[in-house]
């Protein structure tokens, strides 16, 4: 049969049973295609839901911190209200130069900020942001001065310089907990 022929006797039946529709509402039948786009957007929901950042313990200034692993970002980053809440001093933005550029968000910085993960004391700088969203987001720099491997299956970070083993936090947890 032609291509045409087939097409109209499938809206005819269609346009009948979008007719019967009207009588009873059990005869809507869903597209198939409508029916896979809605469990793949309940697919990556759930997902979404299963990934959570990656959050460690660590403290400063004698403060518990919730820290995010952030492989994304070169450098450490830390939110204007953390740094206020530690008690640490910022530099102003222009002297933070080209990193300052790669991030829009940068207002200023951190020098020698010393960070407790579990029995070892690290220094460490970070770019101060106008981003309330984090508290403190420790940078790739970092975790690759700190030869840092990312277990995901134990549910631990690793800082092989330190000999440190740190487990991962859920969202949910607070620090102390």
């Amino acid at each position: 049969q032609p291509h045409s022929v087939v097409q109209r006797r499938l809206l005819e039946g269609n346009l009948n049973k979008l007719r019967g529709e009207t009588r009873g509402q059990s005869a809507w039948v869903q597209s198939p295609l409508a029916k896979d786009r809605d469990e793949r957007m309940e697919r990556e929901e759930d997902r979404r839901k299963e990934t959570s950042p990656l959050l460690i313990q660590c403290q400063c200034q004698g403060q518990v911190l919730k820290v995010t692993v952030n492989t994304g970002c070169p450098p450490n980053l830390i939110s204007r209200s953390c740094v206020k809440q530690l008690g640490l001093e910022e530099i102003p933005a222009m002297d933070c130069g080209d990193l300052s550029l790669t991030i829009p968000s940068v207002v200023g910085r951190v020098e020698h900020m010393e960070l407790q993960f579990g029995q070892e004391t690290v220094l460490c700088s970070a770019l101060v942001v106008d981003d309330e969203t984090l508290d403190f987001c420790l940078g790739l720099q970092t975790l690759f001065s700190l030869k840092c491997c990312i277990d995901l299956e134990e549910g631990i970070l690793r800082l092989k310089a330190l000999s440190q083993e740190l487990p991962f936090l859920h969202a949910s947890e607070e620090p102390g907990q």
